[in-house]
């Protein structure tokens, strides 16, 4: 058991949930590596939010997380909805689903996982959240020039996005904010592996984020 735990946390990318350290926070971010990258160096995007907004932001995704897991990786914080802590959180940012296409179905074929994601998965974490405005971030695309482990996911997020879009179009407390164009391939927003964001690209998501909480009287005030 020793052994498996320590491979699950080397494969989701130190994948240990966050410790706890602010019940205080107004807003909760779960998911997974996109939204956890930079933590380290206070510039993830739930850092960018807690600066735009001014309130407190407690971060517990977890790269490598999925919609689904049990057992040892759900332990480790891999669960999405296994992320959500006890607190009086207004609003839950999230994201998740692209660890889900790349594992699953290698994103080719994916149609049977982007209807569990955006007719099961997504539905039921949103109606977990029933006391909360859930704001979802979408994916964005593929570096210009190409490279990194999800290029050949390009069409299948965009297609999650689409789905979520609409998803939250027909729920009042749901709000999806899109990425990709703002993001748009430029490779100064990608770390060195060109999958996850630089602190430039945190600072865009999170900024577009607060943005959107704000002008929907979310958790700033």
């Amino acid at each position: 058991m020793a052994i498996l735990l320590s491979l699950l946390v080397a494969l989701g990318g130190c994948g240990f949930a966050p410790e706890v350290t602010d019940r205080n926070a107004n807003v909760l971010v779960i998911g997974d590596s996109i939204l956890a990258w930079n933590r380290g160096d206070g510039t993830s995007v739930a850092d960018v939010i807690e600066k735009r907004i001014g309130a407190p932001v407690l971060d517990a995704s977890v790269p490598g997380a999925t919609m689904r897991a049990s057992g040892v990786r759900a332990a480790v914080g891999l669960s999405i909805p296994g992320q959500i802590r006890a607190g009086d959180f207004g609003t839950i940012v999230l994201n998740g689903g692209a660890n889900d296409l790349r594992n699953t179905c290698g994103c080719s074929g994916c149609d049977a996982v982007l209807d569990r994601l955006s007719l099961q998965d997504y539905p039921a974490l949103i109606a977990r959240l029933a006391n909360a405005r859930v704001v979802i971030v979408g994916y964005y695309g593929p570096v210009r020039g190409g490279g990194g482990s999800f290029s050949s996911c390009s069409d299948e997020l965009a297609e999650l996005g689409r789905r979520l879009s609409r998803l939250a179009s027909s729920n009042p407390r749901v709000t999806f904010v899109p990425t990709r164009e703002a993001i748009d391939g430029n490779p100064a927003f990608y770390d060195s592996d060109r999958v996850h964001p630089t602190p430039a690209g945190s600072e865009v998501i999170g900024g577009l984020v607060a943005r959107a909480l704000v002008a929907n009287d979310g958790a700033s005030r």
